[in-house]
């Protein structure tokens, strides 16, 4: 009952159990040189999407470039300032519309509650006129989000409550 038997491996048997490991070893390198170069393209392919990424981006501004010429052309002219006032309102509005498309949005300020997340304070007013403690009553600066991401916190003005305010 305890007895082992030893088996022996006849040739025939060691040679075809050394060309099954030996292709086992092939299709192992084959796949390791597969994944490596997977990695590589995919790295070349990353670095091109980043390089080109901004291209339909800046194809959209070049339009708005041509009217920014048009606009400094009318001015060293010196043509009519109203024309000249209308058409830096209308780039105005051609770069607000390509960032609304963007998903560029303002960060709301003046009346909202001061937000550390959104809004950067510089300074603090005191509130005579009743308005709630830390209330952004000035913007210094726009702040911008894209996609609901901050890409440039507001810098505003925050209200500090008056003696009064902080006795109630």
């Amino acid at each position: 009952m305890g007895e082992s038997r030893h088996v022996t491996a006849t040739p025939d048997e060691v040679k075809r159990l050394q060309q099954e490991a030996q292709q086992a070893k092939d299709r192992y390198l084959r796949t390791l040189a597969d994944v490596e170069n997977t990695k590589k393209r995919l790295t070349r392919e990353k670095e091109e999407f980043l390089r080109y990424a901004a291209e339909a981006m800046v194809r959209e501004l070049l339009p708005i470039v041509d009217s920014l010429d048009q606009a400094l052309v009318a001015v060293d002219k010196q043509s009519d300032p109203q024309a000249v006032v209308k058409g830096v309102h209308l780039i105005y509005r051609q770069l607000l519309g390509l960032l609304s498309k963007e998903g560029v949005k303002r960060i709301p300020t003046v009346g909202e509650p001061f937000d550390p997340h959104r809004h950067e304070a510089v300074a603090q007013v005191e509130a005579t006129d009743g308005t709630p403690e830390n209330t952004v009553v000035e913007e210094v600066q726009v702040g911008y989000t894209m996609h609901d991401k901050v890409i440039r916190p507001a810098i505003v003005k925050v209200a500090r409550g008056t003696a009064k305010q902080s006795a109630e």
